[in-house]
């Protein structure tokens, strides 16, 4: 099984930064969540964290995503190497189209 983690909100010492992860659209966000992780699986074992800017500590994965509203505040490695979780895709909670982005991102990255 390959591992993704998905840096859900981004925080600094715990303390969330009013970013895309922050926001009214996050309500409903728990189930959302579950939902790809059941769609995912048995392939892909998905984690999602809050990632703390102030450590910078990159998540060991064998691929990270990121919604990339958070983008701005992220290390460049993660930038450079992972994948952007489009906005859209987010607000509309289309499971599918991450799932299918996540396929094609890997066939490229993991060999």
């Amino acid at each position: 099984m390959k591992s993704v983690v998905w840096i859900y909100t981004v925080n600094t010492d715990g303390v969330v930064i009013r970013s895309s992860g922050s926001g009214m659209m996050w309500i409903s966000s728990k189930k959302f969540q579950d939902k790809l992780k059941k769609e995912l699986l048995p392939e892909w074992n998905l984690s999602i964290i809050s990632y703390d800017i102030a450590k910078n500590d990159i998540p060991d994965a064998d691929i990270i995503m990121y919604n990339e509203m958070d983008m701005a505040y992220l290390d460049e490695k993660i930038k450079n190497t992972g994948l952007p979780v489009s906005y859209i895709d987010l607000q509309t909670k289309n499971a599918d189209s991450i799932k299918k982005k996540l396929e094609k991102f890997a066939e490229n990255k993991i060999q």
